[in-house]
């Protein structure tokens, strides 16, 4: 006995006594530690995500990855025969209050839960949109509606479009975006 520490064997059939034992958990402990903290936060491919300065940032970059429609483009295509889906993004009361003819309400924070749950799509008595389908998406000012898409395209779907401006730009026409933004930074809650 040394040190008033009982011998105890340790893996390699070595006399070990309760202290050095201690001090091989702590050192085990720091070594899963360090090796947890150099892999923590990984993202795809191990790397780190993205950290955004703000949400503009972040509708900007998705932008960059998207493709987008312009409202005189849509309005012709909402006169064609040409099929696509219409998701409104915003909140089911917005939706509620008011939408364009023919589009279907899922929330953003819902999409990639609903976009291929063919449940939601029999109770709105459409079908499950396939991942080639022409899907246009819209939200308010086109912002949401920008990262829906980038949802979207992550998920696989290869045709999917956002209307610029949103259903400001659709119930006020172009100009009516541009007083929306001057009405944000005015009262600045944008």
């Amino acid at each position: 006995m040394k040190n008033g520490h009982k011998p105890l064997l340790n893996c390699s059939g070595q006399t070990a006594t309760v202290g050095t034992l201690a001090s091989a958990k702590v050192c085990l402990a720091l070594i899963v530690m360090v090796y947890f903290a150099g892999c923590g936060g990984a993202g795809i491919n191990g790397t780190a995500p993205r950290v955004y300065e703000n949400a503009k940032e972040m509708v900007k970059e998705a932008r960059a990855g998207i493709t987008e429609i312009s409202i005189e483009e849509f309005k012709v295509k909402m006169e064609s025969d040409e099929p696509f889906v219409l998701i409104d993004v915003r909140e089911p009361g917005k939706y509620d209050e008011n939408n364009i003819p023919g589009s279907i309400s899922i929330p953003r924070g819902l999409l990639e839960f609903k976009i291929a749950d063919e449940k939601f799509w029999d109770d709105e008595g459409m079908y499950v949109p396939g991942k080639d389908e022409e899907i246009i998406v819209y939200c308010k000012k086109g912002e949401r509606g920008a990262l829906a898409a980038e949802t979207l395209v992550k998920l696989g779907y290869t045709n999917v479009k956002n209307l610029i401006g949103g259903w400001v730009v659709w119930e006020g026409g172009p100009e009516a975006l541009e007083e929306e933004e001057e009405e944000v930074e005015e009262s600045g809650c944008g």
